[in-house]
């Protein structure tokens, strides 16, 4: 009888111990899982263009065979990296920069960024001043040049913003089915202006042409409302892909690329 307590007494042992290899086993492969799988694809061209849809999530032991005049750009915790064909490339080698985007650019997919844009003046010696085209602060505001799809994170943030604001300026929000004129104005100096939400409603699939009076073309926005401001990089990436904000998705993509990113050594 004694044996037999012993026995099960043993048997319980190992299958507490085995239970606890299984668990740690599934932990640590739910961890590596989230640990590699930070690398998203957000444009790519070429011949291999399918074979890396944008939203695509690659983990960073991935090797990835481009073909002539392929080109991916993926967006990772230490910003783009853009891959060029032909040839085979590591993303684990790629990703030697370590500066965090999440951190550097969190005012940038902030819905409550107030910073406001100026024209940059870029000084060599012996050369004159030339003066930058102003960028857009915020991925949330709506520029008034652009047309297309827009993600709107906070109906009751929603902000216009402008590129040349050197002078005044007035905007006709359109809307298309009635016919309905809104207008906006901005002060000399002044890039921003709230969406006049009273008189122009924003609901998910809104329709609006902007008509701007310094601006050479009108556009149409498309409106999709946002169930949830994302909280990092990747998830305003993943919803930008996922509703065609297009024109939004750019925008990040240009400002992550700081101009360290280039062409990744072959691996």
């Amino acid at each position: 009888m004694h044996s037999v307590e012993c026995k099960k007494a043993h048997s319980w042992t190992s299958g507490r111990t085995f239970g606890k290899a299984v668990v740690g086993a599934l932990l640590l492969m739910g961890v590596s899982g989230t640990a590699l799988a930070q690398n998203m694809v957000v444009r790519s061209t070429g011949p291999s263009a399918k074979s890396y849809p944008a939203g695509k999530k690659l983990a960073s032991n991935v090797r990835i065979t481009l073909k002539k005049l392929d080109s991916v750009t993926i967006l990772s915790k230490s910003g783009t990296r853009v891959l060029k064909g032909p040839g085979t490339f590591s993303l684990g080698k790629t990703a030697s920069r370590q500066s965090n985007s999440s951190t550097r650019f969190a005012s940038f997919i902030n819905n409550r960024g107030t910073s406001r844009a100026r024209t940059g003046a870029v000084r060599s010696a012996g050369v004159t001043a030339v003066n930058t085209a102003p960028k857009n602060p915020n991925l949330w505001y709506l520029d008034v040049t652009k047309g297309g799809k827009f993600c709107v994170a906070d109906a009751n943030a929603l902000v216009l913003w402008r590129p040349d604001y050197t002078g005044s300026a007035t905007a006709s929000i359109v809307e298309p089915n009635n016919g309905a004129v809104t207008q906006v104005a901005w002060r000399k100096g002044n890039p921003l202006k709230s969406w006049p939400k009273s008189s122009a409603p924003l609901t998910n699939g809104a329709s609006y042409r902007l008509i701007g009076s310094n601006v050479e073309k009108s556009v149409e926005v498309n409106f999709v409302m946002l169930g949830q401001a994302p909280e990092n990089l990747d998830q305003a990436a993943e919803m930008l892909i996922a509703n065609g904000c297009q024109s939004q998705l750019d925008l990040l993509v240009e400002t992550l690329d700081d101009g360290s990113a280039t062409e990744a050594s072959q691996g």
